[in-house]
């Protein structure tokens, strides 16, 4: 399973699939989210993010395998789950012609709100998006940031202990990308809210607990940030540009290599121990290779397990629970 099997779940399947006529999108999705957990799903376009997750908003049906939110089943119990969750998906839902307040009003009343508690969990949602001062202004006239803002205040609303959000912050300034992940650890925080999210910046995912790497639908790895980063090494040499190839043997001479992954310019090497022969390297290397030692990251560990490795000087250990 690509999670803990202790404690309450938010979310749990077991062999989750879903095909397109002839293209798997998703293969078979072994994920368990506890209650309260911030789980990453992680890959490029066309990995099975989205697919994932709109099956386990109840908007698609799967081909195979099982998928439960809180116990209750996708398929069977779809009313139940749909009251569980809050939604984000990557186009906005918010309506431009309606002002901000109006927006969550009728969110705040198809969600089974009553008028006079949908009153206070608009002005609420409204205070901590940052939104208040833009509640009546038409939506459409929101930059990029205060829409998914208000779109994530949408979603909140109604307190649902599950948030599901398809790339959440994509197209982000960094200081709404900020007020964005502040919102949603406020609601970890505060509620115990568990959240699943996609995204294709890997550096993100280094806040969650859990993340799955999918690449073709299919799952690569899974584990927390920390261990999935430490299979690569303590260090990453990267290396490339004209005469890349020679180095590789110089740097496994002088360091203990966890792994080696070529890519389309050059090397990645996972290194162990002391970097002190790599600083002499560095300093005597033509001007014309890039050579530079830093921490390993997600997108290294992506890398690898999608791209494989090109040579081995120790063998790579899988992170895979």
């Amino acid at each position: 399973m690509s999670g803990p099997l202790d404690g309450p779940h938010a979310i749990e399947t077991v062999g989750l699939g879903r095909d397109y006529g002839n293209t798997r999108a998703l293969e078979a999705l072994d994920l368990v989210v506890p209650a309260g957990w911030s789980v990453g799903l992680l890959g490029p376009n066309g990995a099975g993010k989205t697919t994932a997750m709109l099956v386990l908003a109840t908007l698609l049906r799967p081909s195979r395998g099982v998928a439960r939110v809180f116990g209750h089943d996708v398929v069977r119990d779809r009313a139940i789950v749909r009251r569980q969750l809050g939604l984000v998906f990557q186009e906005p839902s918010i309506d431009g012609l309606l002002t901000v307040a109006e927006n969550l009003r009728f969110a705040a009343r198809l969600s089974g709100l009553s008028a006079s508690n949908a009153r206070g969990a608009v002005a609420a949602a409204l205070e901590r998006a940052g939104l208040a001062a833009r509640a009546s202004q038409p939506a459409r006239q929101l930059s990029t940031g205060w829409r998914r803002l208000a779109d994530l205040a949408r979603a909140m609303l109604h307190q649902p202990p599950l948030l599901i959000l398809d790339e959440p912050t994509v197209g982000l300034d960094p200081e709404h990308r900020d007020r964005a992940w502040g919102l949603l650890e406020a609601a970890r925080r505060e509620s115990g809210t568990a959240v699943l999210f996609s995204t294709h910046y890997l550096a993100e995912a280094d806040r969650c607990d859990w993340v799955v790497l999918l690449a073709r639908g299919q799952a690569v790895g899974s584990d927390t940030p920390a261990r999935l980063k430490a299979v690569v090494g303590e260090e990453v040499v990267e290396i490339e540009g004209p005469g890349a190839d020679g180095l590789v043997s110089e740097v496994q001479s002088v360091a203990t290599v966890s792994q080696v992954v070529r890519t389309d310019r050059g090397f990645r090497i996972g290194i162990r121990g002391s970097r002190e022969g790599l600083t002499r390297m560095a300093a005597l290397t033509p001007p014309a290779i890039r050579f530079t030692v830093r921490p390993p990251t997600l997108d290294d560990v992506y890398f690898a397990r999608t791209q494989g490795q090109a040579s081995m000087s120790a063998r790579s250990v899988d992170a895979s629970p």
